[in-house]
């Protein structure tokens, strides 16, 4: 196993048995403000804001016209405005398409070139929060969000992240990035902290099961079929309702779902799936997990198909390995909700 690899899975293992430090900067943040801000947003989204209040964070997607996924994101009720994170890769789209849609009383601001966003995951990351702030941070619930001053710099912190662990988000400007990650480092050292890259984040939110842009859910990928149903909330008027109720009511041809290798194999994107001698689906995402010293993944698979404990096959190259279809999260999420993808609030910008 090629060491760069294996220092990978070391951080991944590290996260879950205390707490990994993740810079996470590069995912978009879009702030929306005006006196229709929220009905505008209502629209667009598929979850029901309204649900939340000031203080609060929501996973939530936007839709196109056909049902299909244009981002997952998470979205922070600041109050008097919202933010919306949003994956690196489709900021400038979702961008584009949240200026087309916008009313005369709504503006909408890319703030992504002028925040940072700090991930701080495990099962002791509360500890090493503690510790950087020097007080109890358990008080901020799972979901939640509060701005702080810290050394005369403004930073936001969420109890939130993309690992199905506990942890935290911390955001704040540029210029304050390099202070904020050196107190970490220096207060998170006693509880065991270590600098983990995007490759371990992407190990543990397969192991709790979580979707991923461009792999799991797309432009072309409903909710429903991507078993995001619980973000779709059929009581408000939001693009797509028709459709994806007319979907529902037809059923699905295919649905995301987990397995897990029953031969030492790595799965990839795009691997087919064979059960009875015939493609059934294909992988979105495959991995070895350190945690579970098992080979997972994720995939798509005719509905026909979908229930756990199916024996099926997938194809690695030229020969094909044995595994079994299972529910996603192969790890239990430590979390206290099961919201996806964690990233960003405001911070007086």
């Amino acid at each position: 196993m090629p060491l760069e690899y294996e220092g990978i899975l070391k951080e991944a293992k590290a996260t879950r048995s205390s707490c990994g430090l993740f810079d996470a900067s590069h995912m978009g943040e879009i702030r929306i403000k005006g006196k229709d801000t929220l009905t505008f947003l209502q629209k667009l989204t598929s979850n029901d804001i309204s649900l939340t209040s000031n203080g609060q964070l929501q996973y939530n997607l936007f839709l196109n016209s056909r049902g299909g996924i244009i981002d997952d994101l998470m979205i922070y009720n600041l109050g008097e405005s919202y933010l919306c994170v949003v994956n690196a890769s489709n900021t400038q789209k979702v961008y584009s398409w949240l200026k087309e849609q916008k009313t005369k009383d709504v503006e909408v601001i890319d703030d992504s070139a002028n925040i940072f966003l700090l991930s701080l995951q495990g099962s002791k990351a509360y500890l090493a929060m503690q510790a950087m702030l020097g007080e109890d941070t358990n008080i901020l619930k799972h979901m939640h969000y509060r701005e702080i001053n810290l050394d005369g710099r403004n930073i936001l912190i969420s109890r939130s992240g993309y690992t199905g662990e506990d942890g935290f988000e911390i955001y704040g400007l540029n210029k304050d990035a390099c202070f904020v990650w050196d107190l970490l480092l220096e207060r998170g050292k006693k509880i065991g902290l270590t600098l983990c890259g995007l490759g371990a984040r992407d190990i543990l939110r397969i192991e709790a099961g979580y979707p991923l842009y461009g792999h799991e859910i797309n432009d072309d990928t409903n909710p429903l079929e991507a078993s995001l149903g619980w973000v779709v909330k059929f009581n408000k008027d939001f693009i797509a309702k028709k459709e994806l109720l007319e979907i529902k009511k037809k059923g699905l041809a295919h649905k995301r779902v987990g397995f897990i290798m029953e031969e030492r194999a790595i799965s990839r994107q795009g691997y087919e799936i064979f059960c009875e001698g015939k493609v059934i689906g294909r992988v979105s995402s495959g991995t070895y997990s350190p945690n579970l010293d098992k080979f997972i993944g994720m995939a798509y698979v005719d509905a026909a198909y979908v229930k756990a404990q199916t024996l099926v096959q997938i194809k690695i190259r030229d020969k094909y390995y044995k595994a079994r279809i299972t529910d996603f999260d192969f790890i239990k999420a430590k979390a206290k909700s099961r919201n996806f993808a964690g990233n960003k609030g405001g911070i007086n910008v």
